[in-house]
């Protein structure tokens, strides 16, 4: 029951990906999440890319909100359940490239290539969201960081939401109000009260066992006022774990001066059978 925060380390050396240099692949639209990281694996296995970073995703103009924060986030954890041959990086510590300066002569999608390349990410997967009038169209979009190419584009449909929407209006800025993982160095909130977390009987019965991953809005107080799913269990395990987070109790994150601050983040749970 720890933060989800999965650290990488990058390679040194950056190869040449010479297997992208003639096409990009285009394809269909899917609400189907686990097809679109299956494929973006299969691109990446093919080309024997060996490191990839998931960058945030804006919307229509150039900037980006906690929504296109959290969307990435889900797609980062359904990649990480795909790797075969290659690593994704911490998506914290792309935001500490990205959200170290204010963007002023280049555009987001730039700046986002030009971290990944600080990282030493061979790979940046970014996303576009569209607003339609009950989904998100979210293009995806696969990037050879050395020429800023696009190389593949998938398309995920995500239904549209009142919590979702409200996150939409809420864009990511130097100093707050809210920060996402690891930017302009706020800490990461750690947990200093963390009950386990209920079995469902099916869950019970059936005998399923794993990780849900949620993401949490925690407040300067340390307590999660919001709290959404990333990547869930069934038999009722993914609202267990919602309804235990939001009884947990953090130490609050706090910026490079000390005060604590309210931060989005990751928040893993775990189940397993006695």
């Amino acid at each position: 029951m720890n933060l989800s925060i999965v650290v990488r380390r990058a390679p040194v050396l950056i190869a040449v990906l010479s297997y992208f240099a003639f096409c990009v692949c285009t394809f269909g639209e899917t609400s189907d999440l686990d097809g679109v990281a299956n494929g973006l694996s299969g691109v990446l296995q093919r080309a024997q890319v060996q490191t990839v970073v998931i960058g945030d995703f804006p919307g229509i103009g150039d900037g980006v909100s906690l929504q296109g924060a959290f969307l990435a986030d889900r797609l980062w954890f359904a990649v990480l359940q795909q790797e075969k041959g290659f690593r994704t990086l911490n998506r914290g510590a792309l935001h500490r490239q990205l959200y170290a300066h204010e963007l002023s002569n280049t555009s987001f999608e730039q700046a986002q290539v030009e971290a990944a390349s600080a990282l030493g990410a061979q790979v940046l997967i970014t996303g576009r969201i569209e607003r339609r009038a009950n989904d998100l169209n979210i293009v995806i979009t696969a990037v050879d960081v050395s020429t800023a190419r696009d190389i593949s584009q998938w398309t995920w449909v995500v239904p549209r939401t009142p919590s979702l929407d409200t996150l939409a209006l809420q864009p990511i800025q130097a100093r707050g109000p809210v920060y996402v993982l690891q930017q302009d160095g706020v800490s990461t909130p750690d947990c200093a009260y963390c009950p386990f977390p209920k079995y469902s009987e099916a869950a019970r019965k059936n005998k399923i066992e794993g990780t849900v991953v949620v993401e949490a809005m925690i407040d300067p107080s340390g307590r999660a006022t919001k709290v959404w799913e990333v990547r869930g269990l069934p038999d009722g395990l993914t609202q267990r774990a919602i309804e235990v987070v939001r009884q947990w109790h953090f130490k609050a994150a706090q910026n490079a001066d000390g005060r604590a601050v309210t931060v989005m983040v990751p928040v893993d749970v775990t189940f397993r059978l006695m």
